[in-house]
């Protein structure tokens, strides 16, 4: 065999290079709690790609979540992501790690975004406080943790028990549809009024409640609130951060 047909033979018997073409993240993002874990498979397609072992994956905020050995593990709330790379293709997964929670009954959720108002009644300093924890349903429902309070409350832990300050507690879905609210004590009863979000009456009684707000940065404050009802419902909340206030 001439020295020409073995270098042909040779040629033949090599490996084609096929590249990734495309990475998916499974899940392709993910909303945790401090302490959650989630395991995320990387997918590349082809299978049969000759790159496999360039694959790398990158964490943007790996203070906020570890990732090792495809288990994500969230430490701090805030948001990362993950980034897949390999030669030209490239896939990423958002994750959020929720900075507090409240609940209704047996469900917890998960704090995405905190807003309320500052009302300041024709004095120079703000008097009056709202503030709502919102938590978007996969459903495009949103579930709302809502509380107002006089500002001179600030830093006091709230026994509504004994003395409500003038203020209101409530927790809905969709603002009216369905929750518990707390609006005010009746002298009548001697005890907090317990009624439907929707204002509906009920024959509740508040068996706890307790609620403190903390101012604790220039644009910061920190919600603690535990509350049971005469029928074995609950709701308690935990939050800490900056919510997009407006001043009226």
């Amino acid at each position: 065999m001439g020295l020409g047909a073995i270098v042909l033979l040779l040629s033949g018997c090599r490996q084609a290079s096929i590249p990734v073409q495309k990475i998916e993240f499974n899940p392709g993002f993910a909303k945790l709690f401090i302490g959650e874990e989630q395991t995320f498979t990387v997918n590349c397609t082809p299978s049969s790609a000759t790159n496999l072992e360039d694959l790398v994956i990158l964490n943007s905020n790996p203070s906020v979540a570890t990732f090792e050995n495809g288990k994500l593990v969230a430490k701090a709330g805030g948001y990362t992501s993950l980034t897949a790379v390999c030669g030209e293709a490239k896939a990423s997964a958002d994750i959020t790690v929720y900075s507090g929670w409240f609940t209704k009954g047996d469900r917890k959720f998960g704090v995405d975004i905190a807003t309320g108002y500052y009302y300041t009644m024709g004095e120079s300093s703000p008097q009056e406080m709202e503030i709502t924890l919102t938590n978007n349903l996969p459903n495009e429902d949103t579930q709302n943790f809502w509380l107002w309070m006089k500002c001179e409350n600030l830093g006091q832990t709230i026994d509504f028990l004994q003395d409500m300050k003038e203020t209101m507690v409530s927790v809905q879905l969709n603002n009216n549809e369905d929750g518990y609210c707390i609006p005010y004590y009746s002298e009548d009863q001697g005890r907090p009024v317990v009624k439907l979000a929707d204002w509906g009456d009920t024959d509740l009684t508040l068996t706890k409640g307790l609620l403190t707000v903390t101012k604790t940065g220039n644009a910061t404050f920190s919600i603690v609130a535990d509350f049971a009802l005469s029928n074995g419902y609950t709701f308690k909340a935990e939050w800490e951060g900056a919510p997009l206030m407006q001043q009226q």
